[in-house]
Formats: structure tokens, C-alpha cells, sequence
């Protein structure tokens, strides 16, 4: 049975057929009971990504209202990935160059790979954990800091559903403050690499307040996150499928991350939102509507694009390193007799809206 709509399509087994389908017959439509714009179609993505009024966030609500006031939501609204102002852009294009830079200095593995776990439950932590291991470690922040990070940004993405009660709240305040603080001291900080530096002066020379620089950073954490989880957890299930030996090697490891991002990508969609009427592929969208990004039915069209990684002004500058570490951790696990056949014979996908996440740990009659 084919997917009901494209939220429906994250979790199913194999909705590939589907977004072919939905991309080459519906490359721009509404759909009234989801009450959305569906965008499929790689032309009508790039249309609706490129027009100035289809926003990130609801121009009504730029962060979400239960993380304000406070610490996280201080940090959410700092994000250049969640901002379409010309000073974010300025922003972005720093952390680009400082992403490039930091290629060339940042540890390789298995300087920050956190010990393998060899049950369903661990691995599913992991999935969350590694990324944020990851790229702690090519931020420059100590070793001894990276599981702190990975909690923190754990508290931090339980704050965010529009359903998290005051507890998660409180604790996502507070984990966006101690990430704040750890990111603004290695700004300043003696140990900080030449390309952070760097960052730090060209972005002082823009305008830019330090507070901006660390809560970007730690965006740079949020971001690999859940994508992250997606990206390694895929990376298993196919390795499984395939039987692949547990001494791969990392060059087999890079290209079997190449074959999940073209086809079975972590990331399968992502929304814009209407600041004012547009008429965008023939179709009037009107102020207030918001546009389904179909990011895994473009893929299905052009499937060395890189689409998961999003596009255009908000394109993922750290696509490169996130394939990086999600090789490393995936050499790291089957080395260690982590074994991708049995995770790939029992698994579900998490009930998200946007990331394809395995769980391989889980009770048959309980929902997702």
C-alpha cells in the first residue's frame, strides 16, 4: 500500500515509488486536508526555495512560542537557519568559509567516536549521540565535553514540539544556556583553531555580536543532530541489507553514505511559509499558506543533488563533514561486531514529521 500523503511517506517502508510518482504527475499542488502546498517537483522546490515571500518560520511566530522568553529560544532566534535576513545571510556565508577551513584542522576518527553499543536500545542512543560527538569535535571543544553537548542538545530538541510541557521546557532553557556559555568560551578561548579565529574576526568586522557566533555554533550541533541520526541509523539498515563485512573499509564506508543520501536520504522534506500571496509555478499561494518541501521526491528526479542537505540560500554548508562522520561512525560500529543484519531484519521508523530515523529498539504493539 502506497503512502496517504507525503508526511505519511517519512515512515513507510519503501516510499520511493510514491515520490517518483508524486514529482513527475504533481510537481505543485494543494493538498486541503493536510492543508498545505505540496512542492515535488525539483523546479517547483527551487521556485518556491528562491521566492522572497516563502519564509523559514511564520512571519506571526519566528520562534516557537513555547521557548519564549528564555535561553532557548534566545539561541532558535539566532539561528541563520531559521532567518531569511540579510544579516543571517552575511552570517551563513562566514560559517561556510569557516566550515571549509576547519576541514583542514579538525580531528578524524576515532578521536571523538563514542564507545559502540552492542544492543538496540544503545544503538538507538547512539544514532543521536555520534553526531554531536562529531562535530564537537571539529567545533575544537574538548573531548570531555562532547557527551555534555549531545545531552544538551537532547534537552534542548525536547523543548521544541508545540506539546512539550513546562518541564521540558525549563530543561531546554537550560541546556541552551550551558551551550551558549560553552560555545562563547571557546570563542575566546587560547585553544581556539586559526579558523576560528578567523570567524571571530571577519565576523566582527561585519557587525556581528559574539552571542550570534555561539548560538550558531551550537545550531551547527542542533543541525547534525537529528539528520545525523537519520543519516547513520540509514546507513545500518542498508549495510544490513547488503550484508556488508564488518571490516569495511572507510572508502566503502564514504560510499555506502553516498548511496543513503541518493537513496534512502535521512531528511525527506522541509516547509516554507507564506509572508504574502505569490503566484509560484501557475499556482496563487496565498499569504499565511505554507509549502511542503518534497526534499526525497526531488532526489527521486535528480538523485546527485543532494537535496536532503536542502538548497539555495539554505542550503547545508556541513554536508561534506556530516557524510564524514556518519562514515567514521559506521566503520567505528561494524568494527566494533556491531551486527547490521539483525538491525535490519527488526526496526520501524520514529513517528517525525520531516527526518527518516530507524528505532530498532521497541515493543511490537506499542506506536511509534
Amino acid at each position: 500500500m502506497q503512502p496517504a500523503h507525503p508526511l505519511d511517506a517519512v515512515t513507510h517502508p519503501d516510499p520511493y515509488p510514491y515520490y517518483a510518482a508524486l514529482a513527475r504527475d504533481r510537481p505543485l499542488y494543494r493538498d486541503a486536508a493536510l492543508d498545505m502546498w505540496i512542492a515535488a517537483h525539483p523546479d517547483a522546490i527551487s521556485a518556491v526555495m528562491r521566492h522572497p515571500a516563502a519564509r523559514v518560520r511564520p512571519v506571526a511566530e519566528p520562534v516557537p512560542r513555547g521557548l519564549c522568553p528564555g535561553a532557548a529560544g534566545d539561541m532558535f532566534s539566532r539561528f541563520v537557519r531559521m532567518n531569511d535576513s540579510a544579516a543571517h545571510t552575511r552570517l551563513k556565508g562566514l560559517l561556510a568559509v569557516f566550515i571549509q577551513a576547519q576541514q583542514q584542522s579538525a580531528p578524524t576518527s576515532p578521536a571523538w567516536l563514542p564507545p559502540a553499543p552492542h544492543d538496540a536500545a544503545g544503538i538507538d542512543g547512539y544514532l543521536y549521540a555520534a553526531p554531536v560527538h562529531a562535530q564537537a569535535a571539529f567545533l575544537g571543544l574538548e573531548r570531555d565535553l562532547h557527551a555534555d553537548c549531545a545531552a544538551d542538545i537532547g534537552g534542548f530538541l525536547s523543548a521544541l514540539p508545540a506539546q512539550a510541557g513546562a518541564g521540558r521546557i525549563a530543561a531546554g532553557h537550560a541546556a541552551a544556556a550551558r551551550l551558549l556559555g560553552r560555545l562563547e568560551t571557546l570563542l575566546t578561548g587560547q585553544h581556539a583553531s586559526p579558523a576560528l579565529h578567523r570567524l571571530c574576526t571577519d565576523a566582527a568586522q561585519a557587525g556581528i555580536a559574539r552571542e550570534s557566533l555561539a548560538a550558531n555554533l551550537a545550531g551547527l550541533l542542533f543541525q547534525s543532530c537529528e539528520a545525523g541520526a537519520g543519516l547513520l541509523g540509514n546507513a545500518l539498515v542498508m549495510a544490513g541489507r547488503r550484508r556488508t563485512p564488518a571490516a569495511i573499509t572507510p572508502e566503502d564506508a564514504e560510499a555506502l553514505i553516498d548511496e543513503v543520501v541518493r537513496h534512502d536520504p535521512p531528511l525527506h522534506n522541509t516547509r516554507r511559509f507564506m509572508a504574502e500571496a505569490a503566484q509560484i509555478g501557475g499556482q496563487r499561494i496565498e499569504a499565511g499558506q505554507t509549502v511542503l518541501l518534497v526534499l526525497a521526491a526531488a532526489t527521486m528526479i535528480q538523485p546527485e543533488a543532494g537535496w536532503t542537505f536542502g538548497a539555495h540560500n539554505h542550503a547545508c554548508p556541513g554536508g561534506l563533514p556530516a557524510r564524514r562522520h556518519a562514515a567514521d561512525a559506521s566503520v567505528h560500529l561494524l568494527r566494533a561486531g556491531v551486527d547490521p543484519s539483525a538491525l535490519a531484519a527488526r526496526f520501524r521508523y520514529r513517528a517525525l514529521p520531516n527526518a527518516r530515523v530507524p528505532q530498532f529498539d521497541f515493543l511490537e504493539d506499542s506506536k511509534p
